[in-house]
């Protein structure tokens, strides 16, 4: 199932590491460099293995570590309300 940012959710890029603000709860979340590429990947088109693929081929670090971390990251954007599956 492919995953997406909602579009009423405002997020910059600063030096690699990336901004996201929920207007709705008034909240800022900062992301380092890996959680803001997870965050530029997630565009409606990729679901969360495509996306984890993606961040093994970029970073070094072992696939099923990465695969873990960013299953876990893109479950608490969703329970964070920042994206959504379809």
């Amino acid at each position: 199932m492919a995953v997406y940012r909602k579009r009423n959710i405002p997020w910059r890029i600063i030096d690699g590491e990336a901004l996201v603000v929920d207007p709705e709860k008034s909240l800022i979340y900062p992301f380092n460099a890996v959680a803001a590429r997870v965050w530029q990947l997630i565009d409606g088109a990729k679901d969360t293995d495509e996306i984890a693929e993606m961040i093994f081929r970029e970073f070094e670090a072992e696939k099923a570590l990465i695969h873990a971390d960013i299953t876990d990251f893109i479950a608490q954007l969703k329970e964070s309300e920042l994206i959504e599956a379809r």
